[in-house]
């Protein structure tokens, strides 16, 4: 039988005159595809000689490279919607459709995951645990398929922020979960109901599967849902690391979700988007911000 080939692109930026950050606005338009794994293929340019100088401080930063990346993706399909999107966001990125072997590269792409650190919280891959007495809550994620892991900036600020709320015995809403792992974060942490709402079945099927790996109360359910089209009852904490588009776009969808009082945890947004992400919920009273890599998360507050 003949071993599976992974549909992929192979994405190249022609020159260094991309916008500020443009790799990291590239990621993020990429999630929204649920690709398996992007590999880097740049070459990062050495000195003559061969090394950057460790010995005299400060280390200097190796002169920018164009950006150079394998991205591979479930299915033909997904691929080409995701060409097409990378197409029309990014003219002057180069694109080349490739078939790869799987060669097992997927389990290995994915072994150099490590476990991350949050807050009060740890995620960690069945094969990098934490010893049993760290004073954290653990989380094991299977990062099998393109979901959050908690290696991305707004994940772990999302976890930060929940980490200083107490949810004990309130509702909570995570909208686009993903992988779960802010469900599972909010169950661990003692709320009364959690309800984790992804449009993705592979999402939701990602997040029971690692939901399996945990022990978790019996107070958290997953369901593939469009909260925009079915919306689900209104909470006391409501999670939304979703994108800047789609916080603008379905704010008042999201807002309603919110019961008087209550809060709401805000991020997948960049520097240049947190002004009209806090005008679109204008109700709402902004208690705390973080910032990493030019990733924005808020807690909001909704008037009682």
């Amino acid at each position: 039988m003949a071993s599976r080939s992974w549909p992929a692109l192979e994405l190249r930026a022609l020159s260094l005159a991309d916008p500020e950050n443009a790799d990291e606005l590239l990621a993020a338009l990429i999630d929204d595809y649920s690709p398996i794994a992007i590999e880097d293929l740049a070459e990062r340019p050495l000195p003559p000689g061969g090394l950057w100088d460790p010995t005299y401080p400060p280390i200097p930063d190796p002169p920018p490279t164009p950006l150079h990346w394998r991205v591979f993706f479930e299915t033909d399909a997904v691929r080409e919607e995701a060409a097409q999107a990378i197409r029309d966001a990014f003219p002057s990125i180069a694109i080349a459709y490739v078939e790869l072997p799987d060669e097992d590269w997927a389990a290995r792409s994915q072994q150099s995951l490590t476990m991350v650190h949050a807050g009060r919280f740890i995620v960690a891959p069945p094969w990098d645990m934490p010893a049993d007495d760290v004073d954290a809550t653990v989380i094991v994620i299977e990062p099998s398929m393109g979901f959050g892991t908690g290696h991305h900036a707004t994940t772990r600020m999302c976890l930060r922020l929940l980490s200083d709320l107490d949810v004990s015995d309130l509702t909570v809403l995570d909208l686009g979960t993903g992988s779960g792992v802010l469900s599972m974060a909010a169950a661990l942490s003692g709320a009364r109901h959690v309800i984790g709402i992804d449009v993705d079945v592979d999402a939701i099927q990602s997040a029971e599967t690692s939901a399996r790996l945990n022990t978790l109360p019996d107070t958290l359910e997953f369901q593939v849902s469009d909260f925009r089209s079915s919306p689900p009852a209104a909470a006391d904490v409501v999670l939304a690391n979703l994108t800047g588009g789609m916080l603008t776009s379905s704010g008042p969808a999201i807002a309603v979700l919110v019961k008087p009082g209550g809060q709401m945890i805000l991020s997948g947004f960049d520097h240049t988007e947190v002004d009209a992400v806090i005008a679109t919920f204008g109700g709402f009273t902004e208690t705390a911000r973080l910032t990493e890599d030019n990733w924005i998360a808020l807690l909001l507050r909704a008037a009682d």
